[in-house]
Order: structure tokens, then C-alpha cells, then sequence
């Protein structure tokens, strides 16, 4: 089952998952939102992802008082001078899919750089972009720097979901009245979704993630477990979790480059192929209350997914490959 003719949004869409979910997506076949507050990130994306059809690059924010501002530009105001977009058609449909990511790659490689106000070292990782102070020792905090650092990334997701949810139930009502009263619903399901992807907060032994980013991540764990109940029962919007808990090697860079070329394309890949299949195979839900939480422990458990929820290619699409190393995107496997 494609996802031509629906629109998904991806949170954190330019960084190495937020880029392997769009791919997955444009494949599937669906129009693809993408925001950041770089337009040099968008820029690289959608030169990386070959330029494809149907990709939306929205210059905005997503935290707190400036989502709603963000949303209603690119949904509601397509000739805004921060929208852009490859798609031969100025009508961009109602919005069906949200994938949101946070925290997800604490395999990355540690890396020197910079931006703004401080020192990151998670390479190839959304969360930089954040205010967030990594490097500062969790007790030499003041009370008022760990408030601000440790809510973050939960901050933002939370914006994100309030301005973007709302949306994806109008859409969803509206397809189920189109459907009710003999009109074409616009595809095989009237159900709209809301998809977080997260990744182990529990630590990796010898691994690179900050204090700030495990109690960020914490946070967004108990976002998504808290919107998961809250939504339980809807008719109108499934949220799930897939939660990516896959034992990266992180301390021997041998054996991670031996795990990762003996699949056929990146983790990150194989992460939006399957959130493809969970967006075309909404109806699909395990969980009696409309809900559920994907845990993927071990590789077996990924492909298990991805044989029961494929996607598939929309009209044969096949996007470049690309893989992260030592925090810098590079090309085809």
C-alpha cells in the first residue's frame, strides 16, 4: 500500500533519521513536509535526497511560539516566501502523517563543532540544534540552566504535536464525512497518524550521549507514553512509539562499519521504510485502545517490521542512499 496523494510532515526531517524518514516517505509515495531554521540543512537535504518530487522545505521553528506560525504557513499559505517546493502542483493536500524523531542516534560518533551558544558532540544528530548546554557537568548546573536544557527537546515535540495534531483530525473528520456520505475519502484509510520515533535512554556502555541528552530523551519518552493514552480509543488519530533500541557498536569502528555494510542500506533507511508502512497500514494496529510502543531490540525485530509493514516504492521511486561517518553525510552506498 503507497501513501500517493496523502502528506506526511517529518519533525527533525534534516538530520540522519529525520533524513531517512523522508526518503522512506517520498518513496512510499506521499508529499513530504520538512522544516528547519537552517535553510542551508534544507538545502543539502534535498540536494542529498536528488531533488525528488513532492518535498516541501518549510524555513521555520517548530518550539514553542513559533510552531503555529510554522504550520499555517506551509499548510494554509504555499506562495509564503519561506516555503519551498519541487512539486508541479501548487495544491498541497490536507495533512495525514507526522513522523517525529528525537534523540534517536546515540551511535553517533562524537565530533568538534559548534553552533550558537555552545559545543556539541553527537554527530549527525538533530539535537544539536537545540539550546541545550551538552557539555556542562550535570552538578556545576545552575538550577536555572538545567530547567532550560533538560525540557529541550520535550519542549519541542510538544509544540510540535499541539500545532500539528489538530490539523491531522480535520483531516481525518473530513475524510471519514467524504467517505460517509459517498465521496472518495482520498485514499484506503480515513485515519490520520502520528508517529514518534526515539531511540534507548537507558545508556550505552562506553557511549557518547550527555547527561542532558539522556534526561531529554527521557522526556520525550514520557511525551509520547503520555499522548499515546490521551488518544487511546480515537477513531480519528493512531499514535505509536517505535522506539529504536539496536546494539550499535559504538566503541569499535571496525565492527560498526562490518554491521552497517552487512545490511542493504542504513539503519536510518530502514527506520523510514518501516515508518512508511506504518503510515499506509494506519487501520493496522496491534493495540486494542488505537494505540501502541514498537520496540526494536535487536535486528531480527527491525526486519520483522519491515516485512509486515512495507510501503512499498510509489511508481518504482528509488532515492539515493547515503550513510553518517565521523559527522559528516556522505553519498551512495
Amino acid at each position: 500500500m503507497s501513501l500517493l496523494g496523502q502528506t506526511a510532515w517529518v519533525v527533525g526531517g534534516v538530520g540522519v533519521v529525520g533524513r531517512g524518514i523522508t526518503r522512506g516517505l517520498l518513496q512510499a509515495g506521499a508529499t513530504v513536509i520538512v522544516n528547519s531554521r537552517s535553510p542551508e540543512r534544507l538545502e543539502k537535504l534535498k540536494d542529498g535526497l536528488g531533488d525528488p518530487n513532492n518535498l516541501i522545505l518549510v524555513h521555520g521553528s517548530l518550539l514553542p511560539g513559533y510552531a503555529s506560525k510554522t504550520v499555517a504557513d506551509a499548510l494554509k499559505n504555499n506562495n509564503n516566501n519561506n516555503i519551498s517546493t519541487t512539486s508541479s502542483s501548487s495544491f498541497l493536500p490536507p495533512l495525514n502523517h507526522v513522523v517525529a524523531h528525537g534523540a534517536v542516534r546515540w551511535w553517533a560518533r562524537p565530533t568538534p563543532g559548534s553552533f550558537e551558544f555552545y559545543e556539541f558532540k553527537a554527530g549527525c544528530d538533530e539535537s544539536y540544534s537545540l539550546n541545550i548546554r551538552a557539555n556542562e557537568k550535570l552538578l556545576d548546573m545552575s538550577p536555572e540552566s538545567f530547567v532550560q536544557s533538560s525540557a529541550q527537546l520535550a519542549s519541542l515535540h510538544f509544540s510540535a504535536a499541539q500545532a500539528l495534531i489538530p490539523e491531522l483530525q480535520r483531516t481525518a473528520a473530513s475524510r471519514t464525512a467524504g467517505s460517509g456520505s459517498g465521496g472518495s475519502s482520498g485514499g484506503n484509510s480515513t485515519k490520520s497518524s502520528y508517529t514518534f520515533v526515539t531511540g534507548d535512554g537507558s545508556g550505552k556502555p562506553g557511549g557518547d550521549r550527555t547527561a542532558m541528552g539522556e534526561i531529554n530523551s527521557h522526556h520525550v519518552w514520557g511525551l509520547s507514553a503520555a499522548l499515546r493514552k490521551e488518544m487511546q480509543g480515537s477513531k480519528d488519530l493512531s499514535v505509536r512509539e517505535v522506539r529504536v533500541r539496536l546494539p550499535i557498536a559504538n566503541d569499535d569502528e571496525e565492527q560498526q562499519q562490518l554491521l552497517l555494510q552487512s545490511r542493504l542500506q542504513s539503519v536510518s533507511e530502514d527506520i523510514g521504510d518501516l515508518v512508511a508502512g506504518l503510515a499506509s497500514m494506519v487501520e493496522k494496529d496491534t493495540a486494542d485502545d488505537g494505540s501502541s510502543l514498537i520496540q526494536l531490540d535487536e535486528f531480527q525485530d527491525l526486519d520483522t517490521k519491515l516485512a509486515e509493514y512495507n510501503a512499498g516504492k510509489a511508481d518504482g521511486r528509488d532515492l539515493p542512499h547515503y550513510y553518517c561517518y565521523q559527522g559528516e553525510m556522505s553519498g551512495s552506498l
